[in-house]
């Protein structure tokens, strides 16, 4: 594994597959999966899915996936999982047949200028490259540091595995094939209330334990796995010692507050959860 410490450091049709019940001990039934795997699947058509891969696969970044295929730690890339405006995830297997998500950030100058606003300022980073290759690496090898902390202080995110420019591989949270969908896509979770508290729990402890303020954090980068969230899109993560810390984590706190109101939830005053927070003798 290669690990920054000084820096801060498809197709998609055999996704359908039917699964045995004790494959799917989870809140959500078989049918639903599938329904939501499909419903993945469709949006993403034949055109869609070249300029997916197109976007990130470069020159550069092709010579490196060739290389950690080649020497490990990956066997091969199956197919994506989830294409955005900073990265595309896929699907692949480690050298032992296993699932791991490999994270793919795009070399793009727009996707550079507004992750400066996260970098600049915390602490971590000493020197900010100008060059938009470098910054894109830097943002990758962020996530990877990111993550790190969250998973050494136990809480729920994909456990980092090896980070090279801006191929990150992790974790891969789903059920063989099929990836954990986003909260965002699950209209009924099981005991919302329980599932409202593990994730201020996570907001509290990624703040008192891990030193860092998600700052992007919503239904729409928490995955549902096993009725339990799993939290995922770390890269624009802050330091707490930066100058908008405060601020991304009240953003925070309200996106999740709004989430669950919304599902009826009875939330507590999100001002006293706050202060709980930063409250930092506790």
């Amino acid at each position: 594994m290669e690990d920054h410490d000084d820096e801060i450091d498809e197709d998609e049709e055999g996704f359908l597959e039917d699964k045995s019940e004790k494959k799917f001990n989870s809140g959500i039934d078989e049918l639903e999966k599938t329904k939501i795997d499909y419903k993945r699947i469709k949006k993403i058509d034949q055109s869609k899915k070249r300029a997916a891969i197109e976007s990130v696969f470069d020159e550069r970044t092709v010579f490196h996936l060739n290389k950690i295929l080649v020497n490990g730690p990956l066997k091969r890339i199956e197919g994506i999982i989830s294409a955005g405006k900073e990265a595309n995830v896929y699907l692949a297997y480690d050298l032992e047949e296993k699932e791991v998500a490999v994270k793919i950030y795009k070399i793009d100058s727009n996707t550079s200028r507004w992750m400066k606003k996260y970098i600049i300022g915390d602490p971590r980073f000493k020197k900010i490259p100008h060059n938009v290759s470098k910054i894109i690496f830097l943002w990758a090898s962020k996530e990877f540091k990111n993550l790190k902390r969250a998973y050494k202080v136990d809480l729920r995110v994909p456990k980092p595995i090896f980070i090279k420019n801006n191929i990150l591989i992790m974790e891969y949270i789903g059920f063989e094939s099929i990836p954990a969908p986003v909260l965002k896509d699950i209209k009924n979770p099981k005991e919302p209330v329980s599932l409202f508290n593990e994730i201020l729990k996570f907001i509290k402890l990624l703040y008192q334990k891990a030193k860092l303020v998600h700052g992007d954090l919503s239904e729409f980068n928490i995955l549902y796995h096993n009725q339990s969230p799993v939290v995922i899109d770390i890269s624009q993560a802050v330091s707490i010692q930066h100058p908008k810390a405060e601020v991304f984590l009240v953003r925070d706190i309200k996106n999740i507050f709004q989430y669950f109101n919304k599902l009826g939830v009875e939330t507590p005053d999100p001002k006293d959860f706050y202060y709980d927070v930063i409250n930092m003798e506790v």
